[in-house]
């Protein structure tokens, strides 16, 4: 019986193609690549070692600040010193909190405006950022820069990235100038935009009732602001 001629003979005059295996194939590629290889590796290598370094050492800092400020938070005098030392961490944006606290409570409104201005540089949390930055406004109508007190009371108003609370009050205090410079108009303007932004609060209240109190065409309008009701630490 003759043999059937194969399927795919091989022409006359040529050699069969050779097909390495999977295994040489491999082989081949790594004696060629190794040294690539080895590199590359290496650098993913010191890249995951230098990252769990980095976190490590960041942990270790984050300790080393909480526990410092443990330290001294009931010392007020301190306080300076530590939230310079540690500038741009959230717990330094505290300790300048509660020195503008300190100072505005006391009358010294210049210094506390400078406290709550670099308090706002380290605050992280909405409400104490809010108030941070509530407290320098009022910080500056108090000390005398009427203008860039209301500029910045505006801005809190109209940031919706703040917490209402705060724009509330800021808006509200806006509301008391506008009522203590006769200006009726502008009272009901702005009693209404307190409403619209936390019509629950104090504040929407509070400016309702001076809405309410305004005087009529008839009556000569007040000539004294009435007091800002500002209260660090809240209302």
């Amino acid at each position: 019986m003759s043999q059937l001629p194969s399927a795919n003979p091989t022409p006359e005059g040529t050699k069969p193609v050779y097909v390495p295996s999977l295994e040489t194939a491999v082989h081949g590629f790594w004696a060629k690549n190794r040294q690539g290889i080895l590199m590359i590796c290496s650098v993913v290598l010191l890249a995951i070692i230098g990252r769990e370094a980095w976190q490590y050492v960041a942990a270790s800092r984050e300790q080393a600040v909480q526990v410092e400020y443990a330290k001294i938070a009931d010392q007020t005098a301190k306080l300076a010193a530590f939230a310079e030392a540690n500038a741009g961490h959230t717990l330094a944006g505290v300790a300048y909190l509660r020195l503008a606290d300190e100072k505005y409570t006391a009358g010294d409104y210049k210094a506390a405006a400078t406290h709550y201005a670099k308090a706002t540089g380290s605050l992280k949390n909405d409400a104490l950022l809010s108030r941070a930055k509530l407290g320098a406004a009022m910080s500056q109508l108090n000390g005398g820069d009427q203008a860039g007190g209301e500029a910045a009371l505006k801005a809190i108003g109209a940031d919706a990235t703040l917490d209402k609370g705060a724009r509330a009050e800021a808006v509200y205090q806006l509301t008391s100038l506008a009522a203590g410079a006769g200006k009726a108009d502008e009272v009901k303007k702005l009693a209404e935009e307190v409403a619209k932004i936390d019509p629950t609060s104090t504040w929407a209240q509070r400016a309702t009732l001076l809405l309410t109190s305004q005087p009529t065409a008839a009556q000569p309008a007040a000539t004294d602001a009435p007091a800002l009701s500002f209260k660090p630490g809240g209302e």
